[in-house]
Parts: structure tokens; C-alpha cells; sequence
């Protein structure tokens, strides 16, 4: 898209957050904070909520709004590193909106203060396993409240694919040459390509990564393309350029309602599982109006919202029976959360994030 597309896709709140993320990143325009969406009412002189771009939107906070007149000011992030230094460098938000795997970084840093989840009256709701995730709770306290989760996996064409399992196979099957894509990115295609073999994605040792790496040059040969955003992927899928490629929750939805035939899979080695929630810096500058905000965003009519509109997955159980079934199964998710959540690897950091980096960067670029 050119910069006039751009712009009036920010001003309109149409464009997805990936697609405005690339989109920004290919016209050189950097992304700190972006402006706010004119038109939206805000609530003066209190908190600031720093997250990804589509997230700020008022639907997902109205209990908020009802309580103090208004959105928060927002400042939007591209990737979890962005905020991070930007952080470090001196910017203080109020709350901000990390997934799970980046809150004992941000946490060692001296960014966040512990959570009093007795103030919020949505947490009892909060389903178990997503309160205990791997950081989220430290010394007794909680330093992460969990919103919203879901999946990386294989979105197919039930009426071009015939599946005998479901499993991340199919992304390196022959048979399938030229017809299947997956993410360009790192953090979704070396967890998947782990589980295919039986290694732990986070702890992959110098031999193990040699093992991903052959089999990634294998898929090489194999995809049509690497997708470097959701709607490339959906659009190959709906034409039938490609049977099968990775995505996310969202896309299902949305296959869906275009009439494509399409099914997400459920891997037998284990789908990939994200959980991203909030979280509140250690200079607050008011923690009532913060922990307002959080529970809003814990409310069940926001996880409705969250899985009917957004295809993903909300922290409150209480959600799933307001969406329904049909926006449940639409998404590809699951009423019994705990048991689909069990079922998933979750997304984590990996021992040596720079030679993984590198590895797949190499495979990509055929070395």
C-alpha cells in the first residue's frame, strides 16, 4: 500500500495490526507510539496504556469508559523489544500489554510492581492455568494478569487437502510442493518445526537446532511462499494458490465468513499456544484508575468481543458462554479451556535467541 492508503487505514481503525506494522515499516515510518484515532473520547490526566496496534479500541474496555468518562491515552508498540527499550529509555506508561514470555525480562529490568488481584473482580473468573503461566507470578505475587491467548497452526482447504491426522507434517510433505506457505517469522515457524521433531522449542541445544535447520532447508523447497503478514495467507488460501499454510485464530474467522472450506488443525505434536495480558509499571501514576482498566479488560463482555469479533481467546471462562458456540468453533477454539490450553506448547524464549535468529534467516535466504 502507499503512504495515502496507510495513513487513511490508521485514521479509519480498518487495518489489521500486522498489516499496519508492515505496511508502516515498509514506507520507512517508525512506530513507537502512533497517534490516537481522532473522534474517540479520552480520559484526561490519567493512565496511559502502551500495547499493540487494535487493542485500544473501546469495545474491549467499556467498563472503563463507564467509570471515568473515557478511553485511556494510548501509546502503541510494534514488538515487545520496542517497548521494551523505549521503556528503558525512559518512557513511563501505566499499563502496559506484553505477552507472557517477555514478563521476567521486563520485570528484572525494574519496569513492573506486583498486581493486588484481590481489587479485581473479574480475576476468580480467570481461568487457572493462564494465571500460573512461567513468570507470571513471582515471590507470591502476581506481576501478570493474563487477557488474551491463542494459537499458531495449520489452516487448511478441506475441500483441495485430505488429511489423514492432523499434524505440522504437512508442512513438509512432497506431495504438497508449491501449495503450502508459512510465517517469515522466527518465533512461529522454528516452535513448530521442534515439536514436528520432539525437541523442546525454548532449549534446543547446537545439535538439536542442526536438526531444525535440515528440516526447514527441506521445507524450503517446498513453500510457494513465506508469508510475511495474515492477509497474503488468506488470500492464497481463498484462491486455492495454497492448500495449507500457518495462522492465526483470526484468519479462520474470517475464511470463514467468505464461504472459503477451510479447517484448523489441532497438531497431534501439540499446537502453539501465546498468551499475552497486562501488566503495570513501577511508576503508576494512578493504580486505582489502572486496576480499573485491567478488570475492564477482564470483563466477560470484552472476551466476547475479544472471541467473536478478534477469532482469539479471553482470560475469562465466563466469556465463552456469552460468544456461543458457532464464534467459538469459528475461531477454533475450544469451550473446555483447560483442556485445549493442555494440549498446546506454550510460546516461550529460546536459549539462544541469536543463533536461532540466524539459523532460520540463512535457510530462508537459501545458505
Amino acid at each position: 500500500m502507499d503512504k495515502k492508503e496507510l495513513m487513511e487505514g490508521i485514521a479509519s481503525g480498518s487495518l489489521r495490526r500486522r498489516d499496519l506494522l508492515r505496511g508502516l515499516t515498509a514506507l520507512g515510518i517508525g512506530v513507537a507510539v502512533l497517534p490516537m484515532v481522532p473522534g474517540r473520547a479520552r480520559a484526561a490526566g490519567e493512565i496511559t496504556y502502551f500495547t499493540w496496534e487494535g487493542y485500544e479500541i473501546p469495545e474491549l474496555h467499556g467498563d472503563y469508559i463507564k467509570k471515568h468518562g473515557g478511553s485511556p491515552e494510548t501509546g502503541i508498540f510494534s514488538d515487545e523489544e520496542e517497548a521494551f527499550q523505549k521503556m528503558r529509555a525512559g518512557y513511563k506508561p501505566d499499563v502496559m500489554h506484553p505477552c507472557s514470555y517477555s514478563v521476567r525480562r521486563w520485570r528484572d529490568a525494574e519496569l513492573l510492581q506486583p498486581i493486588d488481584t484481590g481489587k479485581l473482580k473479574n480475576w476468580a473468573d480467570v481461568v487457572s492455568t493462564l494465571k500460573s503461566l512461567k513468570g507470571a507470578q513471582d515471590g507470591g505475587k502476581q506481576w501478570f494478569v493474563p487477557f488474551d491467548w491463542g494459537n499458531t497452526s495449520v489452516l487448511y482447504r478441506t475441500d483441495l487437502v485430505d488429511i489423514k491426522e492432523d499434524s505440522w507434517g504437512i508442512l513438509f510433505d512432497e506431495k504438497y510442493k508449491g501449495k503450502i506457505a508459512t510465517f517469515a517469522g522466527v518465533d512461529e515457524t522454528v516452535p513448530y518445526t521442534s515439536a514436528y521433531l520432539g525437541l523442546d522449542p525454548w532449549n534446543l541445544s547446537e545439535a538439536d537446532l542442526e536438526k531444525v535447520r535440515a528440516m526447514l532447508k527441506k521445507q524450503r523447497d517446498l513453500v510457494r511462499f513465506y508469508g510475511e503478514d495474515e492477509t497474503s495467507i488468506e488470500q492464497a488460501l481463498a484462491s486455492g494458490e495454497i492448500v495449507a499454510a500457518t495462522t492465526w485464530n483470526a484468519s479462520v474467522k474470517r475464511l470463514l465468513d467468505q464461504g472459503v472450506k477451510v479447517r484448523y488443525m489441532k497438531p497431534k505434536e501439540g499446537i502453539i499456544t501465546w498468551c499475552c495480558g497486562m501488566v503495570i509499571h513501577k511508576d503508576c501514576k494512578d493504580v486505582a484508575a489502572a486496576m480499573d482498566f485491567i478488570d475492564a479488560m477482564l470483563s466477560p463482555e470484552t472476551g466476547r468481543y475479544m472471541i467473536a469479533e478478534y477469532g482469539y481467546g479471553h482470560s475469562n471462562a465466563k466469556s465463552f458462554d456469552l460468544a456461543g458456540d458457532e464464534a467459538i468453533n469459528a475461531a477454533g477454539l475450544s469451550r473446555d479451556v483447560e483442556g485445549f490450553l493442555k494440549g498446546g506448547i506454550f510460546s516461550g524464549e529460546f536459549r539462544d535467541r541469536e543463533a536461532t535468529v540466524k539459523m532460520y534467516e540463512d535457510v530462508k535466504a537459501g545458505l
